[in-house]
């Protein structure tokens, strides 16, 4: 805190300076200064992420002195793991700092004095309480890489990858939840299993399974799943549950699934295994709804809209794979909403033929049939349902390969020429995109000229 000073002869020493500068007599304006008053603010409750703003804009000082006025605060208690200190506040100990900030680095209570002062002399200090507490968020766990050990010698699973997104403190729950039949290992051989890096020393050959659930006092994460193969030269499965999704009036029912991305590194065969992970609110369904959960591309039959989460896991005959989720978005019946079709960019189709002269009189080959490629892959549905294809051309002259698929090639059949002179004709395809039920037409135009020339 600054210490309190007052000198009395400084208004007579501010007039005899102006005395000298302007030569001017300074007038008296009568206006007698009492010394400033501090007021830090009201107390405030921020989450731990956000900023503190401090607000010390209601103290008082004297309007002649108001631009030589100083605000100096204080930490005068932080809580138990911060390291924050003055240095944290912005323009601290300036004319500036009327309102200062500062990032809190751990929940808790921070306390800190505002000391106001100017040439009249020094305010008392006033306090401020700013709460910081763990926000809404839940934290995210993660157990890091699997890893590979010996019998007999420790193995370290690392957890410090894990985060809160308020910056809590973070709680570790680390659970052995599988070993091999010829381990007699459970959780309490977990050494340091509340702390972030834990160890185990297996007893055996084989696969352990460890999970990791993290707390930052409020909300638990969902839990991460790591691996620690021992004396085994097999490589880990990799399960696939295919791309996430959203669905809209035109989700299948059955819904059809796909782990056909799944892999093992050996060429060992694979065994699925299909769970839901997550319903929507006030669904009923279970693992019941899987027609086969052990096929690499089971249906599931679902009841209402929401978001649905599938795990897969797949095994190799000796080692199960870390498990890995798809997430698929279903609208509500009737939220369809249309495709959009784009048939690609225009074309252009020049094509010459050979004419030769016998008395004056030209006679000219055909111009040979000519295609191009047309791509309305970019079409698109923003529920992301499958869509169905129709190329189309009014005069029925264009041929097309592939009328029903996304790319298709356009043959424009062979036409007569006429020496010297280009012949044009311009056909306009139109592309159909349609969903189960809404559909989007889009064109393009391909300009084709046929000219005769001297062979």
């Amino acid at each position: 805190m600054m210490s309190r000073w007052h000198n009395p002869a400084a208004p007579l020493l501010l007039a005899l300076a102006l005395v000298s500068c302007t030569g001017e007599k300074p007038v008296d304006t009568g206006v007698v200064c009492a010394d400033p008053t501090a007021s830090a603010g009201a107390d405030l409750t921020i989450t731990l992420g956000a900023t503190a703003t401090l607000d010390g804009s209601a103290s008082t000082v004297c309007d002649t002195t108001v631009d030589q006025a100083l605000y100096t605060w204080t930490f005068e208690q932080v809580p138990t793991g911060s390291a924050i200190d003055v240095t944290a506040l912005s323009d601290n100990a300036s004319n500036t700092a009327i309102a200062p900030v500062f990032a809190p680095d751990a929940t808790g209570d921070y306390v800190l004095a505002l000391v106001v002062s100017d040439p009249n002399g020094e305010s008392s200090a006033d306090y401020v309480v700013v709460s910081v507490v763990s926000g809404d968020q839940p934290p995210t766990a993660d157990c890091g890489p699997d890893i590979t050990g010996t019998v007999s010698v420790e193995s370290v699973f690392d957890g410090t990858g894990s985060s809160d997104p308020e910056g809590a403190q973070l709680e570790y729950t680390w659970t052995l939840t599988s070993a091999p039949a010829c381990s007699a290992l459970d959780s309490t051989d977990l050494h340091n299993s509340s702390g972030a890096t834990p160890s185990v020393v297996p007893d055996c050959d084989g696969g352990y399974t460890v999970s990791l659930v993290v707390s930052d006092g409020v909300n638990y994460s969902s839990p991460d799943i790591c691996y620690l193969s021992v004396g085994s030269d097999n490589h880990w499965p990799v399960a696939d549950a295919g791309d996430s999704l959203e669905l809209g009036g035109c989700a299948d029912n059955p819904l059809r699934l796909d782990g056909f991305g799944s892999y093992d590194e050996d060429g060992d065969s694979l065994t699925y295994a299909w769970t839901l992970y997550q319903a929507p609110v006030g669904s009923t369904v279970t693992d019941a709804n899987f027609d086969d959960p052990t096929a690499p591309d089971p249906g599931f039959t679902w009841d209402i809209g929401g978001e649905y989460i599938f795990q897969l896991q797949v095994y190799d005959g000796e080692i199960w794979s870390d498990p890995d989720l798809v997430t698929v978005y279903i609208d509500e019946e009737g939220l369809n909403r249309s495709p959009i079709a784009n048939a690609g960019d225009d074309q252009v189709i020049e094509e010459e033929a050979d004419c030769t002269a016998s008395s004056y009189i030209w006679s000219c080959e055909d111009c040979s049939a000519s295609w191009v490629e047309l791509d309305g892959s970019a079409s698109t549905d923003p529920d992301g349902d499958r869509l169905n294809y129709t190329w189309s051309e009014s005069t029925r002259t264009l041929v097309f390969s592939s009328p029903n698929s996304s790319i298709t090639r356009a043959t424009v059949p062979s036409q007569s020429a006429t020496y010297g002179s280009a012949s044009t004709m311009v056909f306009t395809a139109s592309l159909d995109v349609r969903d189960c039920a809404e559909s989007d037409v889009d064109t393009v135009t391909i300009n084709y000229s046929c000219e005769g020339t001297a062979n």
